[in-house]
């Protein structure tokens, strides 16, 4: 803290310093990171009220040892494979997170998105997951001349998991005034695999507005936060907004966005938790867009 105290026997100098991490949970490990250390002192011979210029420069004649210890990821943010109910504070805005168990796998029905949770007076959160990359875009979405089949909900399985996604207008969180268009999207993985565990690492999405050349690519560590363990049969589910500054072409289409990616996995040995291999399948989202409704497309 700036300061050399000198300390008479049995006194003692106390602080309080802060430690600013940018770092995420891995796995299911509740460890941000490790510290240890020491501290250098002089002893002050009999009269000397203070350490000389040559002791200082020296650093000490000594040193105490500051022990290791570790900074520990407080309950909310460690990586559950479980889990009911989560708000997250990256890009994704989760809502709503839950891992449940499914009857059948045979269902190729999209969920529907759940319903948007009460408006709040704060912006969504800014992405720890920046926008890390740009790619060419489709030409069809630059020129709003949309050359394929368009759907606010795609449903696809890859290697045994399922990805399923559905979105929604938040017309309580837009204001198309200021060409702002907000959208909330659900997704559902499931692990279809008859009797592998799988634990998700990774996303990676491709985003492009409508009139936009270039779509840009946004992935991160883990889903909403986390890297959910699924069992047979188990689906992980959360939803997320998207908070698009986009300047519709009304006169074209009502989509204002196109959205795909992938989620990485890996295999999980018969223990259920040591992964199989280090290098990650890839789960796929289906091409979805993001649709303004009849009133806001008019």
């Amino acid at each position: 803290t700036g300061r050399t105290p000198i300390l008479k026997p049995g006194e003692v100098f106390e602080y309080t310093s802060t430690a600013p991490l940018s770092v995420r949970p891995i796995a299911t490990t509740i460890i941000a990171a490790r510290m240890s250390g020491e501290y250098k002192y002089v002893t002050l011979s009999e009269g000397q009220e203070t350490a000389t210029e040559s002791q200082v420069s020296q650093g000490g004649d000594a040193s105490a040892a500051l022990g290791m210890f570790h900074f520990v990821f407080p309950e909310e943010q460690r990586v559950q494979p479980v889990t009911s109910s989560y708000d997250d504070d990256d890009e994704e805005d989760a809502t709503n997170v839950k891992t449940t168990t499914v009857t059948s796998s045979s269902s190729t029905q999209t969920r529907s998105a759940v319903s948007p949770p009460p408006s709040t007076a704060s912006p969504p959160a800014k992405s720890a997951a920046s926008p890390a990359s740009t790619l060419p875009g489709d030409s069809d979405m630059a020129s709003g001349n949309i050359s394929i089949s368009t759907s606010d909900s795609s449903n696809i399985i890859t290697d045994n998991v399922r990805v399923q996604v559905s979105s929604i207008y938040r017309p309580e969180r837009s204001d198309a005034k200021m060409d702002k268009h907000c959208f909330a999207y659900n997704v559902r993985i499931t692990n279809e695999a008859p009797s592998q565990n799988i634990q998700l690492v990774s996303r990676r999405f491709e985003i492009q507005t409508i009139g936009s050349e270039t779509k840009d690519v946004v992935q991160g560590p883990g889903v909403t936060g986390r890297q959910p363990i699924l069992k047979p049969g188990e689906s992980f589910e959360y939803t997320s907004t998207a908070p698009l500054s986009v300047k519709p072409m009304k006169d074209k289409t009502a989509v204002v966005a196109r959205m795909e990616g992938e989620y990485n996995f890996v295999l999980l040995g018969d223990d259920g938790s040591t992964p199989l291999s280090s290098t990650p399948l890839q789960a796929k989202m289906g091409v979805f867009h993001f649709i303004l409704p009849d009133a806001e497309a008019a």
